[in-house]
């Protein structure tokens, strides 16, 4: 099982090329190993494709994934990995979706930046510039913003976000959660409901 949770780091770094310098491979592998949070040695683990400008995506990032955090993420019972799927619908996604990715390239502050673009609303949505907005965000996080700048205006996490898409196609809404590559679980449950779910999947381990 532990083989699938680096789907995206060995798929990104074919996607790179033979050639690419050695800089920008680490740079890719530290922006995706930044969005997975918890024990790599956790016995479950849950892929999260979710949209960083859903509105049902941000009800569970504020009002359930703290306590699946608290209860089971950080005891080390579950690896939790954020897969990225910005719509083409929502004009800003894929700015936030680069911006946090680009933080924990740099700083190790995806996490960090997961939660403030949840938590801000529709913000950075709605500002004239949405980029500049999500640039704060950062900033405030203690991002180093000459590498962030730099890694956000050449696109430097383009290669993550793209294998993020095409593991996300097979999804039909946001938030979707994949556990263990078995059970899949479309839109906003309760925490009470993943407590069922999760102590199942425990118990058969």
């Amino acid at each position: 099982m532990r083989a699938t949770v680096t789907f995206a780091f060995a798929s990104l770094l074919l996607a790179a090329g033979a050639h690419a310098q050695s800089d920008r491979a680490s740079l890719l592998e530290r922006a995706g190993e930044s969005r997975a949070k918890g024990s790599p040695d956790a016995p479950v683990l849950v892929y999260e494709i979710a949209d960083f400008q859903c509105p049902y995506c941000a009800a569970f990032a504020r009002d359930v994934f703290p306590h699946i955090d608290s209860a089971y993420i950080r005891p080390g019972r579950v690896q939790w990995v954020f897969v990225n799927l910005p719509m083409p619908s929502h004009h800003a996604a894929w700015t936030a979706s680069e911006a946090a990715l680009c933080a924990g390239a740099v700083s190790d502050r995806f996490w960090v930046m997961h939660d403030r673009l949840y938590v801000a609303g529709r913000e950075w949505i709605d500002a004239d510039d949405p980029a500049a907005v999500v640039a704060g965000y950062a900033r405030d996080a203690g991002v180093a913003m000459d590498e962030f700048t730099d890694c956000v205006e050449h696109d430097r996490v383009v290669p993550i976000l793209l294998q993020d898409v095409i593991f996300g196609s097979r999804v039909t809404g946001t938030p979707t959660f994949i556990i263990d590559n078995q059970e899949t679980i479309v839109g906003v449950k309760s925490f009470d409901d993943w407590v069922v779910v999760l102590e199942r999947v425990l118990r058969g381990k």
